[in-house]
């Protein structure tokens, strides 16, 4: 038997604290690690090297200095943003993460539906208040990240019921985090700013298109579109000639604009290489690895971050 502290054996637990496997834990302090986990810590870090790796960019021919204290209140208000979103999006996935397997909290019943509906509330509320510290226009852009993460899910026509819709969500999602970043230090739109948040958003495009290999079985029961569907290896070889096209526009126009960026970009490329490997193999191996051009896309995305941030040194 489970308690609330998640250990298991009757003897170290009490009637007061025994929960069913499954059920969800009432207490605050395991809502909110449930919630976290709901979120996807390893999405919402990269969001916030979003933010940092966009000022270090745009601080590489900067005049003055950036102003740190407004881009850490960017940051934190941008966190309780992407957590809010996220969490409303595990609300709305609940059947296709049930028939994929998920073990996030809410499609596992242990966090509470209405528990997450009210950490969505209150932390879009949260978040609006410290993007609007950091000024007006972070809290503009703010705005316009909720309102996308709000269509992405829920509503009449979710985008994320459609691959277009999903290409849109996801760019505009960058874009809006990218114009943030900079909003909040307070630095000029370089030429090397619009290069790098222009090819780091396309590339969450082919993360929107990767994630849907593994999830075919969910997404036709949630009544979605999606290439995955119309082809598998189809899909693939339009994943890795996206990711390929990326690569060679970000190496080349970092070439022509700032040298320094051919260090993300070359971090991309390998990225791109590890997603046409997968795309190359046989259809077993394939339905074996599907998760693997997502992978594939996440590191490469920290990797390229990391490697903006290093720029500075």
């Amino acid at each position: 038997m489970a308690t609330a502290s998640g250990t298991v054996g009757p003897r170290t637990a009490s009637p007061r604290h025994l929960v069913a496997v499954g059920a969800p834990d009432r207490s605050l302090r395991s809502s909110i690690r449930s919630a976290w986990s709901e979120a996807r810590p390893a999405v919402q870090i990269i969001f916030q090297l979003r933010l940092i790796a966009v000022v270090a960019v745009a601080s590489l021919d900067a005049g003055a200095a950036p102003r740190w204290t407004a881009a850490a209140l960017c940051c934190a208000g941008w966190l309780c943003l992407t957590w809010s979103i996220y969490l409303l999006n595990g609300l709305a996935d609940r059947i296709e993460d049930r028939v994929n397997g998920s073990m996030r909290p809410i499609a596992q019943g242990t966090l509470d539906a209405g528990v997450a509906r009210r950490f969505v509330t209150v932390l879009a509320c949260v978040g609006m208040v410290l993007c609007l510290s950091a000024g007006r226009p972070v809290l503009m852009s703010a705005l316009v990240m909720l309102a996308l993460g709000f269509l992405y899910s829920v509503g009449p026509a979710p985008l994320k019921n459609s691959v277009w819709g999903v290409q849109v969500a996801v760019f505009g999602g960058g874009l809006t985090t990218y114009a943030a970043g900079v909003c909040a230090a307070g630095t000029e739109v370089t030429p090397a700013v619009i290069v790098f948040a222009i090819a780091m958003s396309a590339w969450m495009g082919v993360g929107g298109l990767a994630k849907d290999v593994s999830d075919v079985d969910g997404d036709r029961a949630a009544g979605r579109s999606t290439l995955a569907m119309w082809s598998e290896r189809g899909t693939c070889l339009v994943i890795a000639s996206a990711a390929g096209a990326i690569c060679v526009g970000f190496a080349v126009s970092a070439w022509a604009l700032e040298e320094r960026l051919i260090v993300p970009a070359l971090v991309l490329a390998c990225g791109a290489a590890a997603i046409a490997a997968f795309a190359a193999v046989g259809g077993s191996s394939r339905r074996r690895h599907a998760r693997t051009p997502y992978t594939a896309f996440m590191y490469s995305q920290y990797g390229a971050h990391t490697g903006a941030l290093c720029m500075l040194l």
